[in-house]
């Protein structure tokens, strides 16, 4: 078993252990939210993932797998619904670029798909004023919760911020899903629970997804390398829910780029 020192030391050169709750979506704008607001209404997404697909191939007495083509799933993303129901609009509005709702006409592949980012953050980090030389003692709670906060001294809470650049959230893994779109909505639950808060999940496909470092990997980075092929991928996702038509909802322009 690994000393802890050792696991301490992996830890550190590692930056840290990643935090699932640090995360960016960048997607693009349209009618209903732009694409800072879906960024902070969204309260989960998932990275995606790839399966190389084989096929046993037998070369004298041996059988082994050899890959021919790769395949992934649709990537979840699930926002938070505000009273103005402007992000259930803005995918709707999305949807309405592939299928147009007034005239049930399909869309141009290039004028629905986008590229969307999902970034996995590095979350900057404080430290307590009160155990520090700064020598402030500690105060009630009530006291506390009127104290303004200064520049990176929070005195609220009794940390001073380090509000560097290098300390910022960082981006630390990139993920870009090329020529996403939104192809599933699924339905809003509405019912009695008093607490219930309401959430829209959906679900993008895409042509294919590359990370930050996809390309990085040496010889086999040079995808015509040797004259080899490589196909395209395959998406094996079944849709979470059929859509419901809404014909009131129309498109006011053609979308732009990532906000």
């Amino acid at each position: 078993m690994a000393r802890i020192d050792e696991l301490k030391g992996l830890v550190s050169k590692g930056r840290g252990i990643a935090r699932g709750n640090s995360f960016n979506v960048l997607l693009p704008s349209f009618p209903g939210a732009t694409s800072r607001e879906v960024n902070l209404l969204c309260t989960g997404v998932n990275l995606p993932g790839r399966q190389i697909m084989t096929q046993e191939k037998k070369i004298g007495l041996i059988n082994r797998k050899v890959a021919y083509e790769q395949a992934y799933d649709d990537v979840s993303m699930t926002f938070l619904i505000l009273n103005d129901y402007g992000i259930k609009n803005y995918f709707e509005t999305w949807q309405n670029l592939a299928i147009r709702q007034d005239g049930l006409t399909v869309g141009y592949y290039n004028d629905y798909t986008f590229d969307v980012k999902i970034q996995q953050l590095r979350k900057g980090f404080s430290i307590p004023v009160y155990s520090t030389p700064l020598g402030l003692p500690p105060l009630p709670a009530e006291i506390q919760n009127r104290l303004p906060k200064i520049g990176s001294l929070d005195l609220a809470q009794g940390q001073l911020d380090l509000d560097l650049a290098i300390n910022k959230d960082q981006v630390v893994y990139e993920c870009t899903l090329e020529k996403a779109f939104c192809t599933t909505m699924s339905a809003v639950q509405l019912g009695n629970d008093a607490d219930g808060v309401m959430q829209l999940q959906v679900q993008l496909s895409y042509k294919n997804w590359r990370s930050s470092n996809s390309y990085a990997f040496g010889p086999a980075s040079n995808p015509n390398q040797n004259g080899f092929n490589i196909s395209q991928p395959v998406n094996t996702t079944k849709p979470l829910s059929s859509v419901t038509e809404n014909p009131a909802v129309k498109l006011f322009g053609k979308a732009t780029g990532l906000y």
